[in-house]
């Protein structure tokens, strides 16, 4: 088993076992899980091609939560898919809204493309800041306008990617960063760029990342999201992709498995966080994004900002990789994120997204579900 171990590392090289994002086919009888990347250009009612850019949007652990009510070509019903929550790592689903801000945001950036005006009713019935339940997130309705127009950041949507792997060492300069968080001017906004501001911040996220590995619950939150190889992949387009070219190998002969992806003591668990920590620690710069409170709605505008400012990165040619854990709010994390709000000076407000910047190779976008699995219904207006 050892000589398996070693090589293992041997065909993985450099990428992540948790990291890892490479080319991925489809399986036996499943449409290619990329497909939604290259089919949204090709819908004609504007509600559809809206929300199949949507749906392209980045969110937490990849779950898509989104599922809307498609009431006619001008019109639907956003709601959030309960059975996506993450309910240890994201007890209140904080990261969940703001996946649906991002999707929000492309969706009017999309419709603007077409000639229409996105109008947006948020909570329409309410909203619960324990956790989201079966009301509606928002309504949505198009416009058509003759002076509306599009946003230039929408050329990015295709390009967008959450890169995870290590960056390197060169760092981008302080206009491209003012650029970036100046992509959206209604929310407070920060950066860091200096080594004397990086560095803690830098310790900070790999530390939250160890206590988020070694929090049995947390991690096996992850675990239980992971999709090894291209065939679980592609039968569930969500979650956690572990891939590449000898990944479907690895897991047949029992390298790189659930079992021992969750086991702390054996090579895949430590390798996963080492390598999580050595892409934290790698970061050239971080961004980040405050609210005056909690509420969904500023939690809405927090994902909203978030997806502009991943798409001005796009633009000048950086890599940005949002780091989560020390936002979370389960007991093991409050001291991290008691810390995080002191670094970027937030105190007081709610720090709601906190990313590192730099220059990586490209990857592959994530999986995604095609939009017909996302249409809940076809009702009336």
């Amino acid at each position: 088993m050892q000589t398996s171990r070693r090589n293992f590392m041997r065909i993985a090289g450099g990428s992540a076992i948790l990291l890892a994002a490479s080319s991925c086919t489809s399986g036996p009888g499943y449409p290619d899980p990329r497909l939604p990347w290259r089919s949204a250009e090709t819908e004609v009612d504007p509600m559809r091609f809206a929300l199949a850019h949507a749906l392209l949007a980045p969110n937490p652990h990849n779950r898509q939560p989104w599922m809307v009510d498609l009431r006619s070509p001008t019109k639907a019903v956003l709601y959030c898919d309960p059975a996506k929550d993450i309910p240890h790592t994201d007890p209140f689903d904080r990261q969940i809204t703001i996946g649906l801000g991002c999707f929000l945001e492309l969706f009017t950036m999309a419709a603007a493309t077409q000639g229409y005006r996105a109008e947006l009713e948020l909570f329409p019935e309410g909203s619960d800041q324990v956790t989201l339940d079966n009301r509606p997130i928002a309504k949505l309705e198009l416009h058509l306008d003759d002076n509306i127009q599009s946003d230039p950041l929408f050329a990015q949507v295709f390009a967008r990617r959450t890169n995870r792997n290590v960056y390197t060492e060169q760092k981008p300069n302080s206009a491209d960063l003012n650029q970036i968080i100046g992509s959206n001017n209604n929310i407070r906004t920060g950066y860091a760029i200096s080594d004397a501001k990086i560095n803690p911040l830098r310790a900070l996220a790999a530390e939250a990342a160890r206590i988020e590995f070694e929090t049995p619950r947390t991690y096996m939150e992850s675990v239980h999201l992971m999709r090894i190889g291209s065939h679980e992949i592609a039968a569930n387009p969500d979650g956690i992709s572990l891939e590449g070219p000898a990944m479907g190998l690895l897991k047949k002969i029992g390298i790189v498995t659930r079992e021992k992806l969750a086991d702390p003591t054996s090579s895949a668990f430590k390798q996963g966080l080492k390598q999580y920590q050595q892409a934290a620690e790698s970061a050239a710069a971080f961004v980040w994004i405050i609210t005056p409170d909690n509420s969904r709605e500023q939690q809405i505008a927090a994902g909203r900002a978030y997806i502009r400012q991943n798409l001005a990165a796009t633009e000048l040619g950086l890599s940005m990789h949002p780091l989560s854990q020390a936002l979370q709010e389960y007991p093991e994390m409050a001291e991290m994120l008691e810390q995080v709000h002191d670094l970027t000076n937030s105190s007081g407000q709610r720090l709601q997204m906190f990313a590192r910047l730099g220059y990586a190779k490209a990857k592959q976008p994530a999986p995604r579900f095609p939009l017909s699995a996302k249409i809940i219904s076809h009702g009336k207006t």
